[in-house]
């Protein structure tokens, strides 16, 4: 009876032991399958390192001001310094799981820059040859009226969204209290000091302006302000400023009435946003890469070149106080609204990224 009574607890302590050590197994199998669950969702929902990359990057932002595992690539790769070399940065990146998208802020990027005075507009550069900006980058967001001219991967996703879109409305806005010194405003900064034709020239498309200028200040007597031409042969009327710190350019806009902007390989022109946000009504040259968007009977007029420029500069001088362009911007465009259209783009298309569209208001970009 004794020995049965010791084998009756002997046994009983084996099964404790048993159960004990195929309990710590289960919680260590569940701790590892906690573990693997918990990294996957930190890594998918906001512990993926996102670094600050130098242009040709952009980063991209949340509502809240944090930067999201999504990098826009604005121009080729031509960096090359080792490690810091465009490409390298790319590599190293897209490796630890930031996705890279194309935006056409320079040029006609993706497609060979027409710019004679760039050094881009060579077919034979590496920056060409080497990278294949379709099959590196997973989607595109453009300016282009006819996209497929430029993205030639028909699978590519894409969407009309500039930086352009994103200019800050609370930073740009009318101040009705500052006079109208000037008629209109027009930037074309200064390639030399003779007055030769350089980029800025063949950009702000400087030939047909000059055309342009004669019909407002010598036959309509318009008073203009041009930035940056210095050393030109201009009309009388039309009033130059050398370059000016960014903050004080966009002084300039409050003492003018209208923007023109001749400009046709122009990706992304802030000039024409910024403007538009103080309330100038648009002159538009109607091939311009991008900002043909923002062109209609709320904010101007566009116009194809001398031939048909004076038709109308007569409409918008006849009907100025019918534009609003300022209003037409805000209710359109600026961090919130073109926000809140990327950030349903890039939910739609970009897989694994660290920010839901339900957790996130609007997506902007930087600087």
């Amino acid at each position: 009876m004794v020995k049965n009574t010791y084998s009756s607890k002997l046994l009983t302590v084996s099964l404790l032991i048993i159960i004990a050590v195929i309990l710590y197994y289960l919680v260590i199998d569940a701790r590892i399958v906690y573990s693997h669950i918990n990294k996957t969702n930190t890594e998918t929902f906001g512990a993926i390192e996102v670094p600050t990359l130098p242009r040709p990057f952009v980063n991209l932002y949340d509502d809240k001001g944090n930067k999201v595992n999504i990098i826009c690539v604005s121009h080729p790769f031509t960096r090359n310094t080792g490690t810091n070399g465009s490409y390298e940065q790319y590599e190293k990146w897209v490796n630890k799981g930031i996705h890279f998208i194309g935006i056409s802020s320079y040029a006609e990027f993706p497609g060979l820059v027409s710019n004679p005075y760039d050094s881009l507009s060579n077919k034979e550069l590496d920056a060409w040859k080497k990278y294949d900006y379709m099959a590196l980058l997973e989607a595109w967001l453009h300016c282009f009226r006819y996209p497929d001219k430029y993205i030639t991967s028909s699978s590519m996703p894409t969407a009309l969204i500039s930086e352009s879109d994103f200019t800050d409305i609370k930073k740009h806005k009318p101040d009705p209290t500052v006079p109208k010194e000037y008629d209109f405003i027009y930037v074309c900064l200064k390639d030399n000091d003779k007055c030769e034709p350089g980029w800025q020239s063949y950009l702000r498309n400087w030939d047909v302006a000059k055309k342009c200028l004669d019909i407002m200040c010598n036959k309509y007597k318009l008073k203009g302000l041009i930035i940056g031409r210095v050393n030109c042969n201009l009309p009388k009327n039309c009033h130059v400023l050398d370059f000016l710190p960014h903050n004080k350019f966009i002084q300039t806009y409050k003492k003018c009435k209208f923007v023109f902007v001749p400009n046709i390989t122009d990706a992304s022109p802030r000039v024409l946003t910024e403007a538009l946000n103080y309330d100038l009504p648009c002159l538009v040259n109607y091939n311009i890469l991008g900002g043909w968007k923002y062109v209609n009977e709320q904010t101007g007029e566009f116009f194809t070149n001398e031939t048909d420029f004076e038709p109308a500069l007569k409409t918008l001088l006849d009907n100025f106080s019918n534009y609003t362009p300022s209003k037409y911007y805000k209710e359109n465009y600026g961090t919130v609204n073109a926000g809140r259209r990327l950030k349903d783009f890039l939910c739609e298309n970009i897989k694994d990224i660290n920010f839901t569209r339900e957790s996130t208001d609007y997506i902007s970009m930087g600087t």
